[in-house]
């Protein structure tokens, strides 16, 4: 019988913790659309070899519950705990998923999951945490009207209970989550219960039942990653809607000061992302929301990024798990990917080993005691999972110092990022979407004559119907919760009269989530306009002036 109570080392349960699983802004699975180019991969990716072996996966128990988008924690008994998350709906005409306030205790010893404990609210996308006493904290997600919330409880693993705690100072879905040296827990950005994307960040201790608000990032992030370097400082990677704008730029927390401090960039921007800490302490990051099939590597000790073959499957929601032998398995990821591969740091390189029993993303994962990797839950091809599966695995006989010196070599001849104190705002923030989305140039457009706009100042409608709006009124379409408004926000310059140009600018919000502003262009011919900004577009078919002088746009949003 196995030992499971020796099941992870530290470093393992933390990575856990930090890997971003969930869904879009709304509650459909969407595609993803990117919002800048992937940068070139190694033409030998999928070439490598690696002496690590999978085995065929094997399906284990089931969970009491079918769950996705919940929060999972690997307890220092062994046990493991998945709390809340999204499942088959009750009612199917509701059109949405059921949220979830039950979780579920697994026994490896007994191989059985059991129901313990009911929380006070239903949440969604929670972030949870073992406190150092062995009882979990878990807090935000996404709760009432499917808002952001700030509600804290704490489960106790001798009644198998809930209680609540001391909220947060600030609502937050899609966070980072973690528990600090000292054993207090930080809460790292996320979206507040407006949608609004924010980098505080706030720090909760246990044996004041308090939670304390301390310097910012210097970025907005949601869907980030936090990952704890063996140092204990934390890296926090990328961020952004799943449609897009991402983030390319990483930070740094320190415990130690409590401050943050400027991590470079990646070599492209991500969200829904991997973060994972390896063997040899460096950070392999992997794939997001685009697409991607890129990966690149964090090295702490000299501050730099490095370049990675790409994956031979792009991958976002997926897992990432570190073996000791250095190498690093991916599995699943949206579009319902069944693969597995396997990243090996001395080649280099990533190669396909095998399937999963079940093709799943938005899934948890940990590493046992005998290496093997036990899957759990997630979104199916056709349904929400509770299947648990398990990856049997036979590392190489690569040395501690195999990695350390492999390492050594690729910091050879590099660059450090220098590092800068915060709260000051990172040097290259993300840039409004017009900066990365795709004009209509070439493209004919024709849309019905605008309707007025409605008298309350914000106008519901279809895709693809025209509304005049005033500076500060707003069109919907095709819906609040899954579609764009557009706010016309002001007019640029206007030379259309001389056989110039009409530059008008609009804010957009894609959903509950705010994306900036982005400007388009009306030519002095009197066509439409308009840019592409995720799976929609926002365009102007007209700009005219009242009677006081006064514009008034005519602003449509649609799908070709």
């Amino acid at each position: 019988m196995l030992n499971f109570k020796s099941i992870l080392i530290v470093t393992t349960t933390l990575v856990l913790f930090v890997i971003v699983f969930a869904c879009g802004a709304n509650e459909s699975t969407e595609s993803a659309v990117a919002t800048d180019t992937e940068s070139s991969g190694s033409e030998a990716s999928g070439q490598g070899s690696v002496s690590t072996e999978v085995s065929e996966p094997t399906l284990g128990s089931k969970m009491i519950e079918q769950r996705q988008d919940f929060a999972f924690v690997v307890l220092s008994d062994g046990r493991l705990l998945s709390i809340g998350g999204r499942g088959v709906a009750k009612v199917a005409s509701s059109g949405y998923m059921e949220y979830i306030a039950t979780s579920d205790l697994y026994d490896p010893v007994a191989d059985k999951w059991t129901l313990s404990g009911t929380m006070d609210y239903w949440r969604s996308v929670p972030s949870a945490v073992e406190l150092e006493d062995g009882k979990v904290l878990v807090t935000g997600g996404a709760a009432h009207q499917r808002n952001a919330t700030s509600l804290t409880e704490i489960w106790d693993p001798g009644t198998g209970e809930w209680t609540i705690v001391a909220e947060m100072n600030q609502a937050r879905e899609k966070f980072g989550l973690i528990r600090l040296p000292d054993g207090r827990v930080i809460a790292i950005g996320g979206s507040d219960d407006t949608g609004q994307h924010t980098p505080t960040a706030e720090i909760y201790d246990s044996s004041a039942d308090t939670w304390t608000l301390i310097d910012p990032m210097g970025e907005n992030r949601i869907w980030h990653t936090t990952t704890v370097l063996n140092d204990g400082r934390i890296l926090v990677t990328g961020g952004g809607n799943p449609d897009g704008p991402f983030k390319k730029s990483a930070e740094i927390f320190d415990p130690a000061t409590e401050k943050w401090q400027y991590a470079g960039e990646m070599s492209v921007s991500r969200s829904q992302h991997t973060a994972t800490l390896m063997a040899d302490g460096r950070v392999l990051v992997v794939g997001g929301r685009g697409k991607r099939k890129t990966s690149e590597i964090y090295d702490p000790v000299t501050n730099t990024w490095g370049s990675v073959s790409e994956t031979t499957s792009p991958r976002a929601e997926h897992i990432a798990i570190a073996n000791s032998d250095g190498s690093v398995l991916a599995a699943g990821g949206t579009g319902n990917l069944q693969s597995i591969e396997l990243y090996d740091p001395i080649s280099n390189s990533w190669t396909e080993v095998g399937q999963m029993a079940l093709s799943r993303y938005r899934m948890h994962a940990f590493k046992r005691d005998d290496n093997s990797i036990m899957i759990i839950g997630g979104q199916g091809l056709e349904t929400v999972l509770a299947e648990t599966e398990v990856v049997n695995i036979t590392l190489s006989n690569r040395t501690q110092a195999e990695l350390d010196a492999n390492a050594e070599s690729a910091r050879s001849g590099v660059q450090e990022i220098a590092l800068n104190a915060t709260p000051t705002p990172l040097p290259t923030a993300t840039p409004p979407p017009d900066r990365k989305s795709t004009d209509s140039e070439g493209m004919e457009l024709d849309f019905p004559a605008a309707i007025e706009s409605d008298p309350s100042g914000t106008t519901i409608t279809p895709l693809g119907n025209p509304v005049k709006l005033a500076i500060g009124e707003t069109v919907i379409s095709p819906n609040p919760d899954s579609g764009m408004a557009g706010i016309f926000e002001s007019v640029v310059s206007d030379d259309r009269e001389s056989g110039g140009t009409a530059v008008v600018t609009i804010f957009i919000r894609m959903g509950f989530f705010d994306q900036g502003t982005t400007d388009v262009t009306l030519q002095a011919d009197g066509q439409p306009a308009a840019k592409k900004l995720g799976r929609l577009w926002i365009g102007i078919t007209d700009l005219e002036y009242d009677s006081d002088g006064n514009p008034i746009a005519s602003v449509v949003v649609f799908k070709p």
